[in-house]
């Protein structure tokens, strides 16, 4: 815990806070949702990554990413 809330303080975070959430688990039950769901969705790592709720298996580069973004926007904006 001290790690994290030394990388807390680097952050320039509320480090009383912080500390206070982890303490008390205060977001478990969303890691534990986000755990789920990235079961169901067969997400062994990370990053993962989905565009409009469709996994994006392409390369992760900056590029690749955009391409797959405008893609789906483009096919929208001709459906509509």
């Amino acid at each position: 815990m001290a790690d994290l809330v030394r990388y807390a303080t680097e952050l320039q975070l509320n480090t009383e806070r912080f500390a206070r959430d982890l303490r008390d688990h205060a977001f478990a039950s969303r890691v534990a949702e986000d755990v789920e769901t990235a079961d169901l969705g067969s997400v062994s790592g990370t990053p993962t990554f989905f565009i409009n709720g469709q996994r994006h298996y392409g390369s992760y580069d900056i590029d690749s990413l955009k391409q797959a973004v405008r893609t789906p926007r483009a096919l929208a904006a001709i459906a509509a």
